[in-house]
């Protein structure tokens, strides 16, 4: 099945695009940690106006739920006339509903080639060819310069090849005079003592064994990924929505018809949410432990950028609507 090739032949502008705002980053800061850092603040930035079209268009949704709630009234028996004229009434008001699932959508298409760039750096960031880095490989591999896993993992990841460079200067010059690679060309995958180019480990044999002193400090990316995850989902769930349901809306909700789908509703989408953060949550842990620790980088900048999102939006959208809402109740 041609399929998976095609979609990842379509990928490659991207990853050439990525792959040259790192490197040109590199260039500039000479500091992989502080490149991905950096990297990762740009594309929230570039995605913010999505996120806030996509406030804006659900606090417009949650301005109409009277008319929603009037439209459901007046044909309980006929869901086809209630889509109907929700649809239009959506529509004269400018609401699109796709925009909300705009923003999650196109961080969902951007993480694949993060996943890639940071397995092969050499390639993306270093600017060294692919033939090249395949040859490179050949050449450590038939010196048996390579370990059992670096050889099996030439592939898809490109890390070994400089960690084994880096270790073997005699090695590093063969390389380079056969004009396979330039010396600035080397990624440096350290920052701040974390080695970025090894995946955190959850077996103790590797946390407290020989290579403890590399595991453990590896560890605080998981820790911190899930923590600014979890601050991100509490935080994302109070600011979202322009106003919470509470007892009395819900007792008014049983004896008016009008009403009588408004809280199920809320509470149905309030479950879908929790539902794909609890989604992204086991992908971001899974992708920590399964990617180099670069990763983990990108997954906990990301959660702040996301965090201070939420606040922007809160702030200059959502709590001047909510006020807006309690004026005209008054």
């Amino acid at each position: 099945m041609p399929t998976i090739p095609v979609i990842m032949g379509l990928m490659d502008p991207i990853y050439n695009l990525f792959g040259w705002v790192l490197s040109n980053l590199y260039m500039w800061l000479e500091n992989y940690g502080l490149v991905i850092i950096v990297f990762t603040i740009l594309i929230n930035v570039l995605l913010l106006p999505f996120g806030v079209k996509s406030q804006k268009g659900i606090l417009k949704q949650q301005g109409l739920q009277d008319e929603i709630n009037e439209i459901k009234r007046q044909f309980p028996d006929d869901p086809q006339r209630q889509q109907e004229l929700q649809q239009a009434l959506f529509q004269k008001n400018g609401i699109s509903l796709t925009s909300g699932c705009l923003p999650s959508l196109l961080r969902l298409m951007l993480i694949l080639p993060v996943f890639r760039i940071f397995q092969k750096p050499l390639q993306y960031i270093g600017g060294v060819s692919a033939d090249n880095v395949a040859k490179i490989g050949d050449y450590l591999a038939s010196n048996n310069l390579l370990t059992e896993r670096g050889t099996e993992m030439l592939a898809r990841s490109d890390i070994h090849i400089i960690s084994t460079l880096q270790e073997n200067a005699s090695a590093l010059g063969a390389v380079v005079e056969k004009g396979w690679l330039k010396l600035n060309q080397i990624i440096d995958l350290d920052f701040m003592g974390l080695n970025l180019g090894i995946s955190p480990s959850w077996r103790p044999s590797d946390l407290f064994g020989d290579q403890s002193h590399v595991y453990l400090p590896l560890l605080i990316l998981p820790i911190l990924t899930i923590v600014a995850m979890v601050v991100q989902m509490r935080l994302t769930r109070k600011t979202s929505q322009a106003k919470t349901v509470d007892k009395e809306e819900i007792e008014r909700a049983k004896k008016n018809p009008a009403r009588s789908e408004q809280v199920p509703q809320g509470q149905e989408g309030a479950g879908m949410m929790r539902g794909m953060n609890i989604f992204m949550l086991i992908l971001m842990v899974t992708t920590v432990f399964a990617l180099p620790s670069a990763m983990g980088i990108y997954w906990v900048v990301n959660s702040v950028m996301s965090i201070a999102q939420s606040l922007f939006i809160y702030h200059f959208y959502t709590k001047p609507f909510r006020l807006e809402l309690e004026r005209d109740k008054t």
